[in-house]
């Protein structure tokens, strides 16, 4: 490796020993800081994020992808922020949990698509993957399991059944299983979004990269649902808000001004972005007009 490459790694790691072993405070802020620089990094430069991890050519099709995982990891870094600011006990233990166990199925993902692609002239990670991308995943999964198994107390989630909380729900099952397809079915589902372009290895590990990201911030709006206080929820949303509304920001752009996407395959890509889009709008300003508890304010389903 050159010594940049020695450099980066060596940059994580420290990072990590600096933070994973402080209080729970600095190493949720260093988790948010470099959860959002990376996606911010991946949503304005992802031909270098790309290229130097990987053997081939860079194409459209490959920064289209990685500005969507950027997006991703930004709207998750903001709920992170906004959640760690909470006093529920079940906020913080919910947050540990899925985080934990999202960084174990990203790595478990990531070592699959490794060797699964290995064979490949285009679209094959090379030994810089593992030495940035896949060590980062692992020190991420690390901090993460050292904090959750210091938690003493995971409070409670009691369900309800108001609009915000149906909104949230809306929004689990929507992702749940249109995500968990693109898991599954990646080239499949990818000739039916992006059916101008064939999907090679790198196109299938960044999809399902941001997919297990967006799978894991589905199933905080199912807890969400069980938050005691509005603000929390309402945190849950902003998060999706942000990565929905630069999805469909980079949609239409690849429409109006770069044309990189058929009309047709944008208009689809933007219904199935825009859509949540607007279900999080709704609930996002349904929660800012209650100010009251979750106990309060929600009724039990019956």
């Amino acid at each position: 490796m050159e010594v940049v490459a020695y450099l980066r790694s060596a940059a994580l790691v420290l990072a990590f020993v600096a933070t994973a072993f402080s209080s729970r405070r600095v190493w949720m802020l260093a988790d948010q800081v470099g959860l959002f620089t990376f996606g911010l990094g991946f949503y304005l430069i992802p031909g270098y994020l790309l290229q130097f991890q990987t053997n081939g050519t860079i194409d459209g099709l490959h920064l289209f992808i990685g500005r969507f995982l950027g997006g991703t990891m930004m709207g998750q870094a903001v709920m992170s922020y906004k959640l760690g600011k909470s006093k529920d006990p079940a906020v913080i233990g919910m947050l540990f949990t899925l985080r934990t166990a999202g960084c174990m199925v990203l790595l478990v993902m990531m070592i699959a698509n490794g060797l699964l692609f290995s064979g490949e002239q285009q679209g094959q990670w090379n030994e810089q993957y593992v030495w940035f991308s896949l060590l980062g995943a692992v020190l991420w999964m690390v901090g993460n399991l050292i904090h959750l198994i210091q938690i003493r107390d995971f409070g409670g989630l009691t369900m309800g059944c108001t609009r915000m909380e149906n909104h949230l729900r809306l929004d689990f099952f929507w992702h749940f299983v249109l995500i968990f397809m693109h898991i599954v079915f990646t080239k499949e589902m990818g000739s039916i979004t992006m059916p101008h372009k064939p999907f090679d290895g790198l196109h299938v590990s960044v999809n399902q990269t941001m997919g297990v990201l967006v799978l894991i911030g589905s199933l905080f709006s199912l807890v969400a649902t069980g938050f005691r206080q509005p603000e929390d929820k309402r945190s849950a949303c902003l998060g999706s808000l942000v990565m929905h509304g630069s999805y469909v920001f980079l949609i239409l752009w690849g429409i109006v001004i770069t044309k990189e996407q058929p009309f047709q395959t944008g208009l689809f890509n933007t219904v199935t972005s825009g859509l949540p889009l607007i279900n999080f709008l709704s609930a996002y300003f349904l929660a800012s007009k209650t100010k009251k508890s979750y106990r309060s304010t929600s009724t039990v389903c019956s």
